[in-house]
């Protein structure tokens, strides 16, 4: 906890899900980590908006009710359980505790702090996923933006097969006029029409009703926002999708764990692994999948 005071952080109770946070106040930024599911919940640079959506829709107080924020990790599958239907969507590392491990600085003086879910510290994730694991992340905190590690430890004697992503929930001036660059020409499954595959052309926007999962995607693309006058530059090793995703008004105003005007505020821009790209940790193996978001000034003409 020293190191952690020394950073300038706390660890707090929150209201979600009653579980504790980790508050980070620098100079340059802030950022706030909800231990409940491993989320990274807000970064804010100095003199800035939040560059995460936080939905003020609370949820549901069960364990796998979902409340919208910041970056969830989905993992072991993403999406629907391939067989049980009663399996909370998107994995299991979204629904519980995970543990503080470790603050400190990297070398640049960066702030590092280090979180860890173990399937053996809870029975109910073993029921479900009877293949031992280990899952890390590592964030890099500094005024330019932040930097997630996420490491997968397949601590089994057999392959693990594994679907996954960053879910982040890009905080926008308006889906109508903000704009993701950096996938034309690259090949997506549209979730929302029946699973075609189709071929992006040119820049997305709006960023409205879409639930895009492009496959072989490129490391780099970024949302410039003329809102807010900012560029957000995403890279990604370990990812071969790129997931976008926005429900619209229509399937908004439809769900419980959603404000109706929310979709307006966000798109989802999610690093991962799914579909096709999905992959096998062998027997004592590890998986990177890492996330890096800068914030730069939109220069306009």
């Amino acid at each position: 906890m020293k190191d952690l005071e020394e950073l300038g952080g706390e660890i707090r109770p929150a209201s979600f899900k009653k579980c504790d946070e980790i508050i980070i106040d620098q100079p340059g930024f802030s950022a706030t980590i909800a231990l409940w599911g491993g989320h990274l919940k807000s970064f804010v640079p100095a003199g800035q908006e939040d560059l995460l959506f936080q939905s003020s829709q609370p949820g549901g107080e069960g364990r796998f009710s979902r409340q919208h924020f910041g970056i969830p990790v989905c993992w072991p599958w993403f999406g629907a359980h391939e067989v049980h239907d009663d399996y909370p969507a998107h994995g299991l590392a979204r629904y519980f505790r995970w543990e503080f491990i470790e603050a400190g600085h990297f070398k640049n003086g960066d702030v590092k702090i280090v979180i860890r879910l173990a399937s053996e510290d809870h029975p109910l994730i073993e029921e479900m996923w009877p293949q031992a694991f280990e899952l890390r992340q590592v964030f890099r905190f500094s005024r330019k933006g932040f930097r997630i590690n996420f490491s997968a430890a397949n601590l089994s004697d057999q392959p693990m097969a594994v679907s996954e992503a960053l879910h982040t929930y890009f905080n926008v001036s308006d889906n109508q006029t903000a704009q993701v660059h950096g996938l034309d020409q690259v090949a997506y499954v549209d979730k929302f029409d029946n699973g075609d595959r189709k071929l992006q052309n040119g820049i997305v926007t709006p960023c409205d009703t879409m639930d895009r999962v492009y496959l072989s995607a490129p490391e780099t693309c970024e949302i410039q926002d003329l809102g807010l006058q900012r560029r957000l530059v995403i890279h990604t090793e370990g990812s071969n999708s790129t997931i976008l995703w926005n429900p619209g008004a229509e399937i908004a105003k439809q769900r419980t764990d959603m404000m109706d005007e929310d979709f307006r505020r966000f798109v989802c821009v999610e690093a991962g692994n799914a579909l096709s790209d999905a992959y096998e940790i062998p027997p004592g193996g590890i998986h990177q999948l890492k996330l890096k978001v800068k914030h730069k000034p939109l220069l306009t003409e």
